[in-house]
């Protein structure tokens, strides 16, 4: 149950990414209201910015092996990365909609008079996780549950079923990799493998990509492909240096190199 409460953290900071109007509804911002927001803000859109990049990447690349497989491969990939370049645009876009404007500032008093109380306002509650958000957790953690009791047609089943329900919640990616992990507790290497890479296409800015990657080095490995394994491994410390899979990756290297 380790993934799930990672992930249930993160699914309700999601909340609150996408919901501000709850947190400002009926009362006036202030600076210190509107910081965290404009933060959220610039992150969102230095994501949606890499997205872009990587829809035109994919769009425009000239690749002289362009077989038929090739490109459906990179068809799949595209959709992938608009699905969710639609969906951060859409969050930075509400984000901005719901900005409140800033609380006048209050006048300081003139030196030598006492300044006026003022009352305080109370602090806002906290959104609480839609319906949908729950349902997203309770059916992730039934997944889990099945792959940690060794239930693995049953767990693949719920996985897959949750990537079709819930395709873009935070733990959409995570539950891509259980497939993989499945696939490799089961010695389905090149199965495996074709799981971790769609966490890679479908996910690219996820957490689980560096950890993804690794494990599909540890895949090749396993099928006796050291080239692709050493490529895989290379991918996780070049792109996620200071990745916990990067330091796993650099030791499986030194592993194939004899160190």
């Amino acid at each position: 149950m380790k993934i799930a409460r990672k992930k249930a953290a993160r699914a309700f900071i999601g909340l609150l990414i996408l919901a501000p109007a709850f947190l400002l509804t009926g009362c006036f911002a202030t600076q210190q209201d509107l910081e965290p927001m404009q933060s959220d803000i610039m992150v969102l859109e230095k994501q949606f910015s890499e997205v872009q990049k990587q829809v035109a990447k994919a769009k425009y690349a000239e690749d002289g092996e362009n077989t038929p497989d090739k490109l459906k491969e990179t068809d799949s990939r595209l959709s992938a990365l608009e699905t969710r370049m639609n969906s951060l645009e859409a969050q930075i876009r509400e984000l901005k909609e719901n900005q409140a404007p800033l609380a006048p500032q209050p006048i300081p008093p003139e030196s030598g008079s006492a300044a006026p109380a003022s009352p305080v306002a109370p602090a806002p509650e906290a959104p609480k996780p839609t319906k949908g958000m729950v349902a997203a957790q309770d059916t992730f953690n039934q997944a889990m549950d099945l792959y940690s009791a060794g239930n693995y047609d049953n767990a693949t089943a719920a996985f897959s079923a949750f990537l079709q329900n819930y395709p873009t919640d935070s733990l959409a990616d995570d539950a891509r990799f259980m497939l993989g992990e499945i696939a490799f507790a089961r010695k389905d290497y090149a199965g495996a493998v074709k799981e971790y890479q769609k966490v890679v296409d479908e996910y690219p800015l996820a957490d689980r990509v560096p950890d993804a990657l690794f494990k599909e080095g540890i895949a090749y490995r396993m099928m006796g492909n050291q080239d692709k394994a050493s490529e895989s491994f290379n991918r996780v410390m070049d792109n996620y240096p200071y990745s916990d899979a990067a330091k796993k990756a650099h030791q499986e290297l030194d592993k194939l190199k004899g160190k």
